[in-house]
């Protein structure tokens, strides 16, 4: 009898907690305007937000995790950013705000970033911005996955969906979202999803055809796609007074890029918004074509330092034959100690002629660097971090005229092709454009310092002779002798030798 009446005790008081947990949702719903509701409510389990800056992105993620977590006991909710110190700076206080004005009671773990509640369900903040970091956590069961600003991903974004995040979700037959605005680049899996509509507000999207080698496939098919702007946020009432006030002031028209991806959440192809003028086409090398090592080759060395950030290191290779400039290596992780730059530096000078090695020596930095320096006997010139936009545009030219070659699929090559622009940077203030912030700069930064000390330049490019009764060799021929006429110098050879008398010698 104790038995059965300990059962219904157990039974009244979960009842009990789902009535509470119910009216803590629904004030908490009540916090959300329609558009924020209407992909709550949308049953879909593959969920995409397309929505310009301000459009109150951030607050509707935090609200969701909650929902679920009070929702389902046991639940666990993971938010993907594409560092976890970004998931941190969006997330973490928004999260913990929602919890304490209704009274939810949380346990918060803050290095691990975890917020744990009484039903045992749980929310964390993670980063993926390493293929490597992202496998660890294969074996998690979720109910709810999250992924902000997925046009930062690149061409990960989809590794991450496909082979981490939605197995993960089998168990629970849990939900995916990913959030973000449309990227400067009309590619990859984020626009593979979100990029089949201009002007739809809702919509399923029919993905886009991929080639693998001879087979095509389609990626980013059947996701439930929501499109909303700052103009549907009614916590800014004078969000279209704002927003044309800056256009104003930055001279945008209508069919601006800048203006179409930000604040009408629509894509559309923009090179210039990127912060280097790297093209996939013009600026990636095949490896069966060039290695970019061995006899002949010089390389030089640039390391950007990190720690929670990327540690990156990148090498540039050159001959004396040649102009162009090309990535031998590229390589980037976080959170690794000495040893670890150490040994990868190592086996870079056992692969590559490195005749310089520039390091990063700015803040902190300075003090790493002479560690290593003294402890491995590895020396490193300080780069020069003086007037970075003006180098930048140098490199930019070369990136232009397809002087710098970079490997495929490489850490470099990922970095490079999604840095952006800071979308806030106003040329106004008399100030050269800045890199945005929300996107990481390690490897490129590297790249800069050591293209920085590259020779390349200097390349000569040696004309092979032209072979004897070739055009080519005829016309050599006749522009020497056509020199030696206009040379005085050239000319004793050719020219009769005059006979003097000795009266015309006496003149």
């Amino acid at each position: 009898m104790s038995r059965k009446r300990e059962l219904l005790e157990e039974l009244a008081r979960r009842k009990r907690a789902a009535d509470r947990a119910g009216g803590v949702i629904e004030r908490i719903r009540a916090e959300l305007f329609d558009k924020q509701i209407a992909l709550l409510d949308d049953p879909a389990r593959n969920k995409a937000a397309l929505c310009t800056r301000r459009a109150g992105k951030t607050s509707t993620w935090s609200r969701y995790a909650v929902i679920e977590c009070l929702r389902r006991p046991g639940a666990l909710v993971r938010i993907w950013a594409q560092a976890r110190l970004r998931a941190k700076e969006l997330l973490w206080n928004e999260i913990r705000d929602v919890c304490a004005r209704h009274g939810i009671k949380v346990d918060t773990h803050e290095t691990e970033l975890r917020v744990t509640f009484e039903n045992r369900s749980e929310i964390r903040l993670v980063g993926a911005d390493k293929d490597k970091e992202a496998q660890k956590k294969r074996g998690d069961k979720t109910s709810l996955e999250i992924v902000l600003e997925s046009q930062s991903f690149g061409p990960f974004l989809q590794k991450l969906v496909e082979d981490v995040i939605e197995p993960s979700l089998f168990d629970t037959r849990g939900t995916v979202c990913m959030e973000g605005t449309p990227g400067p680049v009309c590619a990859g899996y984020w626009f593979a999803v979100t990029g089949t509509e201009e002007d739809l507000k809702r919509w399923t999207s029919s993905g886009r055809e991929v080639k693998d080698g001879d087979s095509v496939h389609i990626v980013g098919a059947n996701w439930s796609c929501h499109r909303w702007s700052v103009l549907d946020n009614p916590f800014l009432p004078h969000a279209r007074e704002e927003m044309a006030s800056l256009k104003k002031k930055r001279q945008w028209t209508d069919d601006n890029p800048t203006w179409l991806r930000e604040y009408q959440a629509k894509w559309v192809n923009d090179s210039g918004a990127l912060y280097y003028r790297w093209d996939s086409v013009r600026n990636v090398y095949d490896l069966r074509e060039v290695q970019p090592w061995g006899p002949g080759w010089s390389h030089v060395l640039g390391w950007d330092i990190g720690f929670n950030d990327a540690m990156a290191l990148v090498v540039w290779g050159w001959r004396d034959d040649n102009p162009t400039l090309y990535e031998a290596a590229s390589w980037a992780e976080s959170k690794v100690l000495s040893e670890d730059v150490v040994a990868k530096i190592r086996e870079f000078q056992q692969r590559f002629n490195i005749i310089k090695m520039v390091a990063d020596t700015g803040g902190g930095g300075r003090l790493f660097v002479e560690e290593v320096q003294s402890r491995y006997g590895l020396v490193f010139e300080a780069a020069q971090k003086q007037q970075k936009y003006e180098h930048v545009m140098l490199m930019n030219n070369d990136f232009l005229v397809g002087r710098i070659k970079t490997l495929p699929s490489s850490a470099y090559s990922y970095d490079v092709a999604r840095l952006p622009k800071d979308p806030d940077w106003d040329p106004d203030e008399g100030k050269p454009p800045r890199e945005d912030p929300r996107f990481p700069n390690h490897t490129t930064d590297a790249g800069l310092y050591g293209w920085r000390y590259a020779f390349n330049f200097l390349s000569e490019i040696e004309v092979p002779e032209p072979q004897p009764g070739t055009q080519a060799y005829t016309d050599a021929i006749e522009r020497r002798h056509i020199e030696a006429l206009e040379n005085p110098k050239q000319r004793a050879w050719w020219e009769p030798v005059k006979e003097y008398d000795d009266d015309d010698a006496l003149l």
